[in-house]
């Protein structure tokens, strides 16, 4: 609290006491028998003043020792019900109904975490009980693979493979909330990161016709390499997803001081100006026609949120009509490195 705030809030008691000393200084000029010399109203006047200012610091001082304590009770000890240590009765009634609220907001996130571990468990399960019959139903279409009109083969193998990728995005948005309990970071080089993220999209590329290049050197950037490999592969199948049939696809990987960028960039429509600015948003789809009823906008998203918590820069350009660039950039700081080294 300073000084004018503490004004504010004595604002009453300092009219009080203003309106006293009026009040005294009106009977002194009034009453003509009233017998007191000039030069004693003048003491009286000083001792006033002198005592005034000394109630205001003590005062003053006062207020921030008790709202001091207050602060630090709320801060660091809301949970304890040791309220003896309040000498002021105010004090102790709004540290009293702090502390209960505490404890409240304690049974409530309890609550809440219960509930919440409940689900993730039950999702959990639910995520490896379907993973059995997507694998058997995978290795029949695989073992009819020719006995299946071509057509109808790339149908199903389409279809099975976006289960697959719808499940992978629940685990990692579950697993996102705690990364921190999840995560090694490690020096990973990027040739092997991408060739492990484009795994599981040969089919697709083969479907759609679409020419894959890769330019530029091996690196070795600072990461956790599972949760950069499955960023990397949210942006891939992007790429796959909105390149017409025949269209190109390159992944390029350039250093340049400490900052390690790969680029991705496909061919097709690209991404409008008024669109740009909102692709990484939570169930945001374009206002175009970049993938119709399937698309939720998830995706991207949580390729976003992945690579602020990893501390990594993902950002997007295009031209409409021609071509977009999603940009995965691996920021080296000498912090990040003396963790490592830990």
């Amino acid at each position: 609290m300073n000084f004018f705030e503490y004004l504010k809030e004595r604002w009453l008691t300092f009219l009080f006491l203003s309106a006293a000393f009026f009040f005294a200084w009106v009977i002194y000029k009034l009453d003509i028998g009233f017998s007191l010399t000039p030069s004693n109203a003048r003491y009286i006047g000083v001792g006033w003043l002198v005592l005034f200012l000394v109630f205001v610091g003590v005062d003053y001082g006062v207020m921030r020792y008790r709202l001091g304590k207050l602060a630090y009770y709320c801060q660091f000890q809301a949970l304890s019900d040791d309220l003896e240590q309040f000498i002021y009765p105010v004090d102790k009634h709004h540290a009293g109904l702090f502390h209960d609220l505490a404890v409240e907001y304690e049974l409530y996130k309890g609550e809440i975490r219960t509930k919440s571990s409940e689900r993730l468990e039950f999702i959990t399960k639910w995520l490896h009980d379907v993973k059995v019959p997507i694998a058997a139903a995978r290795l029949i279409l695989d073992e009819q693979e020719n006995q299946l009109p071509e057509g109808v083969y790339q149908t199903l193998d389409q279809e099975l493979f976006s289960i697959e990728e719808a499940m992978e995005k629940v685990f990692y948005e579950m697993k996102a909330g705690s990364l921190y309990e999840d995560y090694k970071i490690a020096r990973v080089e990027t040739k092997p990161l991408i060739a492990n993220s484009l795994k599981g999209y040969s089919n697709l590329f083969s479907y759609k016709r679409l020419e894959l290049s890769l330019v530029g050197e091996n690196h070795e950037v600072l990461t956790d390499e599972k949760w950069s490999g499955y960023i990397l592969s949210q942006i891939i199948s992007n790429a796959v997803k909105y390149t017409p049939t025949g269209g190109q696809i390159s992944i390029s990987t350039e250093r340049n001081d400490n900052k390690t960028t790969i680029a991705i960039k496909n061919t097709g429509q690209g991404i409008s100006t008024k669109d740009i600015g909102q692709v990484f948003n939570r169930g945001y789809t374009s206002s175009d026609y970049r993938g119709g009823g399937k698309a939720t906008g998830y995706g991207l998203y949580l390729a976003k949120k992945l690579s602020d918590k990893l501390g990594h820069e993902l950002t997007v350009q295009s031209e409409y009509g021609h071509y977009a660039v999603f940009s995965l950039t691996f920021v080296e700081v000498p912090t990040i490195h003396q963790v490592t080294k830990m």
